[in-house]
């Protein structure tokens, strides 16, 4: 009985093991398989308090991460045993080494040294809870003068306790938190998201709401992850597989049981890159990147109010997103300092940068993840620059180290102006210091408008090589090329949903001029793998194209063919030909890649259409006394001429095979045909047959009638070059509705005549008015000169007064702003201060204030690190300046490295708490390079008979006196210091 104990005891633990291996759903290492072994138990350190993630209720563990470790227990035949206990004495077991993992930790580099972390499995934010009188939360300012509630020791109390005009209560948890905001003891709670949800509705606060999300440089969202000790990396890969295999649908079961709808609004899952082991160590000793901002590369890579801006800098947040990585935007350097900055290894990536051999010797690039068209921007009223010679001739502004510039400068002949940026190179031709530029057509386009750079105009001419498309990459240092690793699989992950959703917010329709359309990354690296697309264009088919002797391309088309360019990055090269039959044979035999013109009737085995180009109508002409025809059927038995090898032979041969054709080798001959009764008639479409009876004056040709009113225009290409269709395709969508009325009204507007005019009733009428008509021609032939002569001076007056408007609003623009700072210069300044001295004069109880401001020992550093140095850190610290400041107020460049603001409706008090916050924000910046600054600032407020002098001679004392006392302070008018 014993053995059979014995035996049966050994069958089911050898049953247990093999349905916990079995249960497993991914591939495990020997030593992840060690871990699922019979008795193996890997101890998870998880908080008893943390809700909705992990709490006790009814002494039993609950939550998400409850439910999670199950899920990571199925997929791997691991056993995990939760154990609860404080956070703070759980992070310190994992430190000791007396705990396998944690639970719900977040990544800090400080911790590195001890934990192995997973990739993140939840983000949620910090938030700031309130009444649902109190509005919307933005920034800290929302909260001054209100009792704000927080959690007892939390990390961002020592930072929130500074600031003076906002009253802080403490609480031992977010149960007694939420509490005391419901029953209005204080004004906000500042908390988890989950918590405070968590707590309102298992208690009913319906009184409370979600103001707005809290954001510090010390608190962002908190990434959760699984952290485990550093040395058992095989539990770190086990945990990390479990994670990794968890399905769409098993993720969503989680969020909608624990996190509900709503915060979803608020907390995502983190949609993580699954990286190998080397990945893997890289991140965990390079968590976070350094990543280049551009000043003035919008809508793409831009510095605006204190963030880095643009399309670049969203899509480097989403791959650093799933790639676990943080990014360090570096800002206020040139393009040219960038490189220089790569060279050193100063820099770990560059966003929005175009390839080159040279630039191959340190980078790595990534793939493309945009392609741009180029433009040739110059002044207005000058001569269009369509030529290389004509760009060598010009003063070329391009901003410095741009791959143009690059390019360019190692051609002979050219004469380029370094430029800082595109801004600048704009501004550089609206002041007549240069000719034009060469820049991304999105680009130059936002920038014009936005900042209403006046007097230039844009072209897009293809055969200009400087014009060319480029693709736009990511590039690492050459010492980083696992870093480039996971930043390609990073964009390999987005899907072409969520790469739409951040091209349209930042390229979109209303963003830019140019309408909003999305490359997939198939369809870029098409365009990457072919120099051009090969179009056959026809030598002569007017109205729609033509290809003249110099190669120059004109037509609807050749129009059209500009905005898909533009629209789509679209390189292309132009073959010309004969006629439909020779590009249709060219495209078969490889020759060109697209047909520019096919019939929509085309069914040739391998040849596919794209979607109509122009809408046109088939028509016939004939001789004046034929009847109108009706249609096709009425003129079958006679003979009808049409273009031979043209897109309307190969249509009519193709639906109407039993028409009597006759070819002919252009429309003059055809017309001929028609007038000496060879031919019963012309067949062609309607604005062709029109532009030819009006150029060659045929008064003995009529359009008779309108054989079929929709012939649309397409385009051909092989049916195997299916990516090149979908681009064509998305790019003829993209064409506005007002660019194609401009372009209809230029070539192809045309009258269709149903019935032919009786001439001879004009021929009657005319000879009954021509006596009177020379009768009024010799008086009015006086009359009509002196109105040339009026409406001459009228034209030259308004022109001149159009040139002058534009050059006073240039001036004032540039007499108003500092050129390296780009903030307002002392005279703009003292127009403000004029403004608020005469509201405060007519005003009952209105001041305004000064603040003065001196960065502390700025010539040593100058001396210290250079001038080109030293003016990065003046631009920094404008932009530190417009990011802690009201939209209100008004900031200025005094002088050399002192700055003014003008406060207004401000009094003494406020202006110096608002001098505080902003000496706050100051200290507690990086410039690059250089560190850490400090400044010192001078308080003054307006006081009754205050001059413009007078008051800012109180804010330099104020500030000579800072100055006195050490430095980074602020001081105001006849006052001692303030404390730091």
């Amino acid at each position: 009985m014993t053995d059979i104990l014995r035996i049966f005891f050994a069958f089911a633990c050898c049953l247990l093991l093999v349905t916990r291996t079995a249960a497993a759903d991914v591939e495990l290492t020997p030593g992840e398989q060690a871990l699922t072994e019979q008795g193996k138990v890997i101890e998870v350190a998880v908080m008893y308090d943390f809700v909705p993630f992990s709490y006790v209720e009814d002494g039993q563990l609950t939550g998400f991460v409850a439910d999670l470790l199950k899920l990571i227990e199925a997929k791997t035949g691991a056993r995990l045993q939760p154990r609860i206990s404080e956070w703070s004495d759980s992070l310190q077991r994992l430190k000791n080494k007396q705990i396998d993992a944690i639970a719900n930790i977040s990544f800090k580099p400080e911790r590195t040294s001890y934990t192995l972390y997973t990739t993140p499995y939840y983000e949620i934010p910090t938030v700031v809870f309130t009444d649902k009188q109190f509005g919307n939360y933005e920034s800290l300012a929302d909260l001054s003068g209100k009792h704000v509630g927080v959690l007892k020791d939390i990390f961002y109390l020592k930072e929130l306790s500074t600031r003076e005009d906002i009253r802080i209560s403490t609480y031992d948890d977010y149960g007694k938190l939420t509490r005391a905001l419901a029953f209005g003891e204080i004004d906000a709670a500042i908390q988890n998201l989950t918590s405070g949800y968590h707590y309102a509705t298992k208690n009913a606060y319906t009184n409370i709401k979600v103001a707005g999300e809290f954001t510090l440089d010390t608190v962002g969202r908190e990434d959760l992850r699984f952290g485990v000790r550093s040395d058992r990396p095989a539990i770190q890969s086990l945990l990390q597989k479990g994670l990794d295999s968890i399905s769409d649908q098993e993720w969503n079961q989680l969020i909608n049981r624990w996190v509900g709808v709503s915060s979803s609004d608020f907390t995502e899952r983190r949609q993580t890159i699954a990286l190998t082991p080397e990945e893997r160590e890289f991140v965990k000793n390079n968590p976070v990147i350094r990543v280049h901002n551009e000043s003035n590369f919008e809508p793409y890579n831009f510095f605006e109010d204190g963030l880095p801006q643009g399309h670049s800098i969203d899509f480097m947040r989403m791959l650093a997103k799933r790639a676990g990585l943080e990014v360090k935007f570096v800002s206020g350097r040139s393009w040219n300092d960038y490189l220089k900055m790569m060279r050193r290894g100063e820099l770990d990536v560059m966003t929005n940068i175009v390839y080159s051999d040279e630039r191959s010797q340190y980078m790595l690039f990534t793939k493309p993840y945009l392609r741009l068209a180029q433009g040739i921007f110059r002044r207005q009223g000058t001569e269009d620059l369509d030529s290389i010679e004509k760009l060598k001739a010009s003063r070329l502004a391009l901003p410095e180290g741009f791959f143009t510039y690059q390019k360019l400068s190692q051609e002979s002949g050219y004469n380029l102006i370094p430029a800082r940026d595109p801004l600048d190179a704009l501004m550089r031709i609206s002041t007549n210091e240069a000719d034009a530029t060469i820049e991304i057509m999105s680009v130059a386009e936002h920038l014009m408008r936005k900042y209403a750079v006046p007097g230039i105009v844009g072209s897009n001419p293809h055969q200009v090589m400087a014009s060319e498309p480029l693709s736009l990459r990511l590039a690492v240092t050459t010492d980083k090329p696992i870093l480039r690793h996971i930043l390609q699989k990073a964009m390999d992950s987005l899907s072409e949903q969520e790469k739409r959703q951040l091209q349209s917010k930042w390229t979109g329709s209303g963003a830019l001029d140019s309408n909003y359309l999305h490359l997939s990354g198939t369809e870029l690296a098409w365009m990457e793998s072919h120099a051009a697309a090969r179009i056959c264009t026809s030598r002569s088919r007017l109205p729609f194209e033509k290809t003249t002797e110099k190669g120059d391309h004109i037509g609807a088309f050749a129009d059209l063919l500009d905005v898909i360019r533009h629209n789509a990055g679209l390189s292309v090269r132009l073959v010309p030909v004969d006629n439909f039959s020779q590009a249709l044979s060219y495209l078969k035999e490889g020759a060109c890649d697209l047909v520019s013109r096919a019939p929509p009737s085309l069914e040739s085995t391998g040849i596919s259409l794209s979607h109509p180009l122009l809408q046109e109508s088939l028509v016939i002409a004939t001789g004046l006394d034929e009847i109108y025809v009706h249609d096709i059927s009425q003129v079958q038995n006679q003979t009808l001429a049409v273009l031979e090898g043209s897109h309307v032979q190969h249509h009519l041969e193709t639906v109407h095979p039993d028409l009597n054709l006759r070819l002919y080798p252009d429309l003059s001959h055809a017309m001929d045909a028609i007038a000496s009764g060879q031919v019963f008639g012309l067949i062609d479409t309607l604005p062709s047959l029109s532009r030819a009876i009006v150029t060659e004056h045929r008064s003995d040709i009529k359009i008779s009638g309108e054989l079929a009113d929709i012939y649309p225009a397409t385009l051909a290409t092989r049916s195997s070059d299916k990516t090149l269709l979908q681009i064509v395709n998305k790019a003829i969508q993209s064409i506005r509705p007002e660019q194609y009325e401009t372009i209809n009204n230029r070539w192809l507007q045309a009258p269709v005549t149903a019935e032919p005019p009786d001439y001879r009733l004009i021929i009657q009428a005319a000879l009954a008015t021509t006596l009177l008509v020379l009768l009024m021609l010799v008086w009015n032939r006086k009359l009509a000169r002196l109105n040339a002569n009026i409406r001459d001076s009228r034209n030259q007056l308004m022109q001149a007064h159009e040139e002058l408007k534009v050059k006073n609003r240039m001036l004032e623009q540039l007499s108003t702003t500092d050129r390296l700072t780009r903030l307002y210069n002392r005279l703009y300044l003292e127009k403000a201060f004029e403004e608020q001295l005469a509201r405060a004069e007519q005003v009952n109880g209105y001041s305004f204030s000064l603040l003065l401001v001196d960065i502390d020992h700025f010539k040593q550093i100058n001396d210290r690190y250079g001038h080109d140095r030293g003016d990065a850190v003046l631009t920094d610290f404008a932009a530190v300046l417009k990011g802690s400041c009201r939209e209100q107020d008004i900031i200025a460049r005094w002088g050399g490295e002192e700055f003014m603001l003008v406060c207004p409706d401000t009094r003494l008090g406020d202006a110096m708490a608002q001098a505080k916050s902003l000496l706050y924000s100051i200290q507690q910046h990086r410039f690059a390079h250089v560190g850490h600054c400090t400044a010192s600032i001078g308080v003054a407020s307006w006081q009754p008979g205050d001059s413009y002098q007078s008051l800012c001679r109180r804010a330099d004392q104020a500030l000579y006196q800072a100055k006195g006392q050490g430095r980074n302070r602020v001081c105001r008018e006849d006052e001692t210091p303030s404390a730091r």
